[in-house]
């Protein structure tokens, strides 16, 4: 399989900022907001949403997994300990998207800081799709229990990662990861790739390989209606 036909991902980002068409990137859309891009998640993330939401709001979210191509997930969501409302009445709210996520059988993406007890919780009984977490940094005893769950790992490397951090990247298997950039701009998503492989040993053109394909499995419901779709790669 010829290099040049995977593309790099950006799993998670919240604006389209790559100028290499070699980079396929999934922007985080979270309400109301309008963001140009053309390929997205989307939902409420527990920063701004201060409040149970309507079931105007819920059905915006069933409608835009149900009837947009670009929509290709619903998220980011979920809970923080550190900011926001309440964890409790963000577990409501959290709860809330997940019935929908079930109902259209959509993956999820999820924002957790500090409230992984809670999350694991709430994965036996809510978690009926694929779910993951976006921005992992911590130990690989955590990441452990999450990849036990059933749940996906988003990473971001850069290029001062601390003992902990590395040890994780290196535990993880590579069939549940993914790589992104988030917020932070100050490195493109290749060279986040570059960092990752020369970790693990691998070839930054086998590690594209297997990301991409963990991709096309997760996002397998919308993803095999693209014009880029797995099987057009392979």
């Amino acid at each position: 399989m010829a290099d040049y036909m995977y593309p790099f991902i950006d799993f998670h980002n919240h604006s389209q900022w790559h100028e290499d068409n070699d980079v396929l990137e999934i922007v985080s859309v979270h309400g109301n907001q309008q963001k140009e891009a053309k390929l997205y998640t989307y939902g409420y993330h527990p920063w701004w949403t201060m409040e149970n939401l309507t079931q105007f709001q819920l059905e915006v979210m069933r409608q835009k997994y149900l009837t947009d191509p670009a929509c290709l997930g619903l998220g980011e969501f979920g809970l923080d300990n550190l900011k926001g409302i309440s964890i409790e009445n963000q577990e409501a709210i959290f709860i809330q998207q997940l019935e929908i996520a079930n109902e259209v059988n959509a993956p999820v993406v999820i924002h957790c800081v500090r409230a992984f007890d809670r999350l694991l919780r709430i994965r036996k009984e809510y978690g009926k799709t694929d779910w993951v977490i976006h921005g992992f940094v911590r130990n690989k005893i955590l990441a452990k229990q999450v990849l036990d769950a059933g749940i996906y790992i988003s990473l971001a490397p850069h290029l001062e990662n601390n003992t902990t951090f590395n040890e994780t990247m290196k535990f993880l298997p590579l069939e549940r990861i993914f790589l992104e950039t988030d917020s932070d701009f100050s490195l493109q998503i290749q060279s986040r790739y570059a960092i990752f492989a020369a970790l693990r040993n691998l070839e930054v053109s086998v590690l594209k390989t297997i990301i991409f394909n963990n991709f096309a499995k997760f996002y397998q419901g919308k993803w095999k209606h693209h014009d880029g779709s797995k099987e057009q790669h392979c």
